[in-house]
């Protein structure tokens, strides 16, 4: 039996699959076991919202190319760019002038080493937890959403709103038939 979280996770991956172009690639890394996600866990020394565990269990991690959720692939969960262990550590290293506190983890990470999105699994409310944006050159945070899936879903949702209005524009070229 699905669970209305499982329904929520499962329907955001769908509406993001059908965003996949030339334009906006998706990937996804593959589902990611509870074994796999409990070791990041303790390894990173905190627990992962429920959102968060769902998508993961779902897809990896991965999305829209230029919106990419940190993830944990089952095969190497610790190992490179776009990994939650090494998108958090990374930002917990010497060079960053305020390094990330050990409560925050990073689920969206920019290649250019802007600010990254993160979970702040110091202030759970039952199984969620709020996301932040942590500013690593002043050590500030600013709060973005109560939980994950907000979080993912308010960020998509300019690249669901350009689709809808693309979508539109192609069906109105549509050429029409006139009744007989």
């Amino acid at each position: 039996m699905t669970t209305a979280l499982q329904d929520r996770v499962s329907r955001l991956v769908n509406r993001i699959n059908s965003l996949h172009d030339e334009e906006e690639p998706v990937f996804w890394i593959g589902p990611t076991s509870d074994a796999e996600i409990e070791l990041v866990e303790e390894e990173l020394g905190v627990r992962f919202p429920a959102s968060f565990r769902e998508f993961l269990r779902m897809t990896g991690g991965g999305g829209l190319e230029s919106l990419c959720i940190s993830g944990i692939p089952n095969d190497a969960p610790f190992q490179g760019f776009g990994t939650v262990f090494c998108d958090t550590t990374h930002y917990r290293e010497e060079w960053v002038p305020f390094p990330l506190p050990n409560h925050l983890v990073v689920v969206e990470r920019c290649p250019d080493d802007n600010e990254p999105f993160c979970l702040d699994t110091s202030r759970f409310d039952g199984d969620e937890c709020p996301v932040i944006l942590y500013y690593h050159n002043s050590g500030r945070s600013e709060f973005i959403a109560n939980n994950f899936l907000e979080f993912f879903e308010r960020y998509l949702e300019p690249y669901f709103e350009k689709a809808s209005f693309l979508h539109s524009i192609q069906m109105d070229k549509t050429p029409h038939r006139r009744p007989d």
